[in-house]
């Protein structure tokens, strides 16, 4: 964790020499002309900064530094237009919120500003709501060579078939407020295991994982291009004897190698319950995960405690169903230890299919 924490504060301290947008932006509405040129310039050329192509063509349209030059300022505008462009189709929620803009066009205008703005973001859903892990619904989750424990007091049965399904959203809050263009967020996920396929139905368990995050781009040193800090709970909610949770804080080490990514991920255990005593045991301190995509699949693997007997492995594959960009056939398949907080100590080995509305 020392180790953890020095190279992370070395990370930190290199990258407070990056040029930013708000620094340049700053200089601008200063009046410092020539100064935010350079800096927009840089952003632009060398960043491929969207925001700072378009303050450079109104810069050379209109003289701001600068000799007014028609042809550079048509020339930043379709750089920022361009960027902007591909940046938007990519998202799913774009022709929905075009639907959205032409709703609050039909609407009457309020003729103060601030209601009307409220009228905006009600009509609009505004909320900057994101998908955060994969999110999916696997109707058939079959375990193998094992079945599930149920109490001898519970008038539950089991089935070695159930259905799984993820949740998972975050909210971006803020972002840049030490100049490292980082991003923080808030996040929550479930993932619920449902007892479909008996007489009487019922969720064998839940976990939830509420987290606080901030990621910080990295661009300066080779292969390495994020940094996430993190600090989360996850529980599954049941009390008294079959509770199980802890609290964590991690580290992310987002790396890029042509077209494999690899994300390094360790945490450590944090004002967490006796009760829990053993959990670190199965759960371990870190992960590796390998994210492979091919033209329109994607492949990720991720290895969990690898170097001790109780280690864990998820294979997860998405592929668009027919053609469709927000929607994917998915298949997961696990083996090891600690799938849910319940079993953290069961040996677990399971494939599912199904469908996910994010990757």
């Amino acid at each position: 964790m020392k180790k953890f924490l020095i190279i992370s504060l070395s990370l930190v301290s290199i990258l407070f020499a990056e040029t930013s947008y708000d620094e340049a932006y700053m200089l601008y509405k200063e009046g410092d002309f020539n100064t935010s040129l350079e800096l927009f310039t840089e952003l632009a050329d060398k960043e491929k900064d969207d925001d700072a192509a378009y303050i450079l063509g109104y810069m050379y349209e209109h003289g701001e530094g600068c000799d007014a030059n028609a042809s550079k300022a048509r020339s930043y505008y379709k750089i920022s237009a361009e960027g902007y462009y591909w940046e938007r189709k990519g998202n799913p929620l774009r022709d929905s919120k075009k639907v959205q803009r032409k709703i609050y066009q039909t609407l009457e205008k309020s003729s103060d500003e601030i209601t009307q703005e409220t009228v905006k973001q009600y009509s609009q859903s505004l909320y900057n709501i994101k998908a955060h892990r994969a999110n999916y619904f696997l109707p058939v989750s079959y375990r193998y060579g094992s079945e599930y424990l149920v109490d001898s007091d519970s008038s539950h049965t089991s089935n070695q078939l159930e259905t799984e399904f993820q949740l998972s959203l975050k909210y971006d809050f803020a972002s840049n407020i030490l100049g490292l263009n980082e991003i923080y967020s808030i996040a929550y996920t479930q993932v619920s295991f449902w007892q479909l396929y008996v007489d009487s139905a019922y969720f064998r368990e839940s976990n939830y994982n509420p987290e606080f995050f901030a990621t910080i781009p990295v661009s300066i040193i080779p292969y390495l291009k994020g940094i996430r800090v993190d600090f989360g709970h996850q529980s599954n909610g049941r009390g008294g004897d079959k509770e199980r949770s802890w609290n964590y804080v991690s580290g992310e080490f987002y790396f890029q190698t042509a077209f494999l990514f690899t994300k390094l991920k360790v945490w450590k255990n944090v004002l967490s319950l006796d009760y829990n005593s053993d959990l670190m045991k199965y759960l371990g301190h870190g992960e590796i995960k390998f994210i492979i995509p091919y033209k329109e699949h994607l492949l990720t693997v991720t290895e969990r405690n690898p170097f001790s007997e109780y280690r864990a492995t998820t294979i997860d594959y998405s592929y668009p169903f027919f053609g469709s960009k927000d929607l994917f056939l998915y298949l997961k398949a696990f083996t090891g230890y600690g799938e849910t907080l319940i079993d953290y100590n069961n040996e677990v080995h399971k494939i599912a299919i199904g469908f996910s509305i994010s990757r």
